[in-house]
């Protein structure tokens, strides 16, 4: 028997116009025939019914009731109150209308206000009548404690998929790479393509704006369209342990069930891990490799290299370990120049060199082109104001050009010596336990016969190689290469 909506009566006259809320909070099969049901209903009784004027129904699909930002429906209802094109709403339940109590208590005293009546089936409720605040605010106190329950009981659930290793119900279609087909997990291979030369540039050395950059130039194809790359986009494809086969399980979590905010679970839930649970994109050393190289660029932080400045944060104080950075003075004549020289001097924490001394030069050296009596004056009287002293490690400076030379020379002298250094690399890969150290040994054992000696210096074969480089009291550089090679130039 067809239900009939009968209005509290007002001051209005003619035909109330009605509108019917609907909502699921799923796009399973059973909610969505629950919804197409509510629908059908409401069509057949409402138009049918002559004592009223049928609106039309605003519906909500696959959307949660505990926040009412992401409900357009719900909204544009909302919107067409407040224009004054509806007199009434009929839903379903106090839950249908909303799992929030705080925001089901806002909206329906402004509708109150705006003389528009929200009636609610299952409960036999009018919003405008006398009894209607308080049995609403307990009803919607309720929907919002059982919405709690439900989530509780959502979560328990996938925890226990997670400690099964149960991967179908992943959101994969959401990761780069991954395609879901009739409820098989399968490689997108035109993606999966472009995950493995991502991966294949991080480990020649390239950054992760450097890597956008070039897809972007490359014309790579992005999931969404009208999407770009950013170094975000790049950061976390390298970051997804998904892209070898494993899966870690339980990442974030929902702390509120009401404000849906996801956060980085930072031990406050177990995590599972589950191996060869997908297919893999990238190979699992690759795939290490890939994350070793990225603690190593995350101790550098913002100081990494470039083209324009390839020894950036690559450099360290051979004394007191400390970063060695640009510097800039004035030499003779106040010209500015450039040296990398020891930070610790800006927390004056510099250490001593053990054994050697160091004269500073005097400050009346800037003057350019000094006539013959002022260097006479020089000769004569300079040594009474600067005086020797124990060097520290602030006094050693390295000209700017200086580590790409450094660089060619340590390529050259290995590549000379390849017999006992391929002997070296091969004992490395052998025992070493360190995935980062065997992969560049392999590599740098390949480089010798594709690379061969170099005339000038290589910014890639250096990115992909090299360490960092230390500095050393008597003014040299130690270059140690990522392979575990060192060479003092």
């Amino acid at each position: 028997m067809p239900t009939r909506l009968i209005l509290p009566k007002t001051e209005k006259t003619g035909k109330k116009r009605v509108a019917a809320y609907c909502r699921v909070s799923s796009q399973h099969d059973e909610q969505m025939h629950s919804l197409e049901a509510q629908m059908s209903f409401y069509q057949d009784s409402l138009a049918n019914d002559k004592d009223v004027e049928f609106v039309g129904i605003y519906a909500d699909s696959g959307i949660s009731g505990t926040r009412t930002r992401n409900r357009a429906e719900f909204l544009r209802l909302i919107e067409d109150c407040r224009a004054g094109k509806v007199d009434a709403i009929i839903t379903k339940s106090v839950s249908r209308f909303g799992r929030n109590t705080v925001d089901t208590l806002v909206f329906t005293r402004e509708l109150r206000n705006l003389g528009v009546d929200v009636y609610f089936e299952k409960e036999e409720l009018h919003s405008c009548s006398s009894e209607g605040e308080l049995l609403l605010t307990l009803m919607a106190a309720f929907a919002e404690s059982e919405s709690v329950s439900m989530s509780d009981n959502i979560k328990w659930g996938k925890r226990k998929r997670f400690e099964n290793g149960t991967i179908e119900s992943l959101a994969l279609n959401n990761i780069y790479g991954f395609r879901k087909t009739s409820g098989d997990i399968v490689i997108n291979e035109t993606e999966a393509a472009v995950v493995r030369h991502i991966y294949d540039l991080f480990i020649s050395g390239y950054g992760y704006t450097e890597i956008a950059n070039r897809l972007i130039e490359e014309n790579a194809p992005t999931r969404r369209e009208g999407a770009t790359w950013a170094n975000t986009t790049v950061k976390n494809i390298i970051a997804n342990e998904k892209l070898c086969g494993d899966c870690l399980f339980q990442k974030t979590y929902i702390q509120n069930p009401l404000s849906h905010r996801s956060r980085p679970n930072k031990g406050e839930l177990p995590q599972f891990f589950v191996e060869d649970c997908l297919p893999a994109i990238v190979d699992k050393e690759t795939w290490l490799v890939a994350q070793r190289m990225r603690e190593r660029n995350h101790c550098k932080g913002s100081c990494l290299p470039s083209q324009e400045f390839p020894f950036k944060g690559m450099i360290y104080c051979g004394i007191c370990r400390a970063p060695v950075n640009f510097y800039y003075f004035n030499a003779e004549g106040f010209v500015q120049k450039i040296v990398y020289r020891c930070s610790s001097r800006k927390k004056g924490a510099a250490k001593p060199v053990e054994g050697v001394t160091y004269t500073p030069p005097h400050k009346s050296t800037y003057t350019k082109n000094p006539s013959q009596g002022l260097v006479e004056y020089r000769e004569k009287y300079q040594t009474q104001y600067v005086k020797p002293r124990p060097m520290i490690c602030t006094d050693i400076r390295i000209p700017l050009d200086r580590p790409q030379k450094a660089f060619v020379q340590a390529w050259n002298y290995i590549t000379g010596q390849r017999g006992r250094y391929e002997a070296t690399l091969k004992r490395t890969v052998e025992n070493t336990d360190d995935v980062l150290i065997r992969y560049r040994a392999k590599e740098m054992l390949e480089l010798f016969d594709g690379i061969g000696r170099l005339h000038a210096f290589d910014y890639s074969l250096m990115r992909r190689t090299l360490d960092r480089v230390e500095t050393t009291a008597d003014e040299k550089l130690t270059l140690i290469f990522q392979s575990g090679i060192r060479i003092t130039i």
